[in-house]
């Protein structure tokens, strides 16, 4: 019999203790050969709480917001380096095609000929329509300039941009309007016509109806500086070729009317030879053609075509082949 002073023997429970509800046993069974041990108690969790719905849709809304911020800064980490990428392909192959014309128009021997014989009577008027023809097809305002100066490469590069400003300008000051360059040709090319009609002439040997030809080449110009000169001239030298031919068709050579007739010939050939140096209009001055300036077009051209092409050699498209990669390097050429 147990003394209510003694302490309980091990292994058995605490008289008069009612075991803890859902507690587990205080004490198991030990392994074998083990003395029996005690299992320490373990405070049960309490049950979960439900979360504040105004905090529970706070977390919600922050969630989507910065997740959606998130993306967006990645996509635009991704996408704003595309879309703010200069392709400076079309500027290069633009620029290319016309570094074609733009050496055309710096050795442009033809318009140069055109001023050099426009007064010329031994260039045949064949040859000369040719210089005039060529000179015309070369020299006539093309579409590239402006084509080039739209493309990304020119518009978004600000140093580019401001080299084709230097180029344009030159560019402008040599190239008139089509029309008014080629009005200007046409001018020249009636001259020279002129030039050699008249240079075959002979007041003695000449017809009326020759001169009067030579004459209506001016006439019937449309330009009203030709027309008049061309029908003074037209007077003066009828009448020094009537004078000539009546001193050469003479039949006395002696007297009052010997002397007449040589005074009437000097003096309508007189006349003939002041109209023409007080009004022959000087061609190059009142009709000039401006093409002086080709060389500096050139110079400021391969200024602007070496920047875009090192510039692109940088940010090279190898999609395009325009260019040669080697051991990858990129040169255009």
């Amino acid at each position: 019999m147990n003394n209510n002073n003694q302490p309980p023997m091990q292994g058995q429970p605490i008289p008069n203790q009612p075991p803890m509800p859902n507690q587990p046993p205080m004490y198991g069974p030990a392994p074998y050969g083990q003395p029996p041990y005690q299992q320490p108690y373990v405070q049960p969790r309490p049950p979960k709480q439900p979360m504040d719905p105004k905090k529970k849709k706070a977390i919600i809304t922050w969630c989507c917001v910065g997740g959606g911020v998130l993306v967006l800064g990645i996509a635009a980490a991704i996408v704003l380096p595309i879309l703010l990428r200069i392709d400076y392909s079309p500027a290069y192959r633009t620029a290319k095609n016309l570094k074609t014309e733009i050496d055309e128009i710096s050795s442009n021997y033809e318009c140069e000929y055109i001023e050099e014989y426009v007064n010329s009577k031994y260039t045949s008027v064949k040859t000369y329509k040719e210089y005039v023809q060529e000179c015309k097809d070369t020299m006539t305002r093309t579409s590239l300039v402006d084509e080039l100066g739209e493309t990304a490469g020119v518009k978004r590069n600000s140093e580019i941009k401001k080299q084709y400003d230097s180029f344009k300008s030159v560019y402008d000051k040599i190239f008139t309007s089509s029309e008014d360059l080629s009005s200007k040709l046409d001018i020249y090319e009636i001259w020279h016509e002129y030039t050699v009609a008249v240079g075959n002439l002979y007041y003695n040997d000449s017809s009326d109806a020759e001169i009067t030809a030579a004459a209506n080449l001016l006439i019937n110009s449309g330009n009203e500086t030709l027309k008049t000169y061309g029908e003074g001239w037209l007077e003066k030298t009828l009448a020094a070729a009537t004078a000539t031919r009546n001193w050469n068709n003479k039949t006395v050579y002696y007297g009052d009317t010997y002397n007449a007739l040589k005074t009437a010939m000097n003096n309508a050939k007189n006349e003939q030879s002041d109209y023409v140096s007080k009004n022959k209009p000087d061609i190059l001055s009142l009709y000039e053609l401006n093409f002086d300036d080709t060389t500096k077009l050139e110079s400021e051209f391969d200024k602007l075509y070496d920047l875009i092409s090192s510039t692109y050699e940088k940010n090279y498209n190898s999609d395009s082949d325009d260019c040669i990669e080697f051991l990858g390097e990129v040169v255009c050429d």
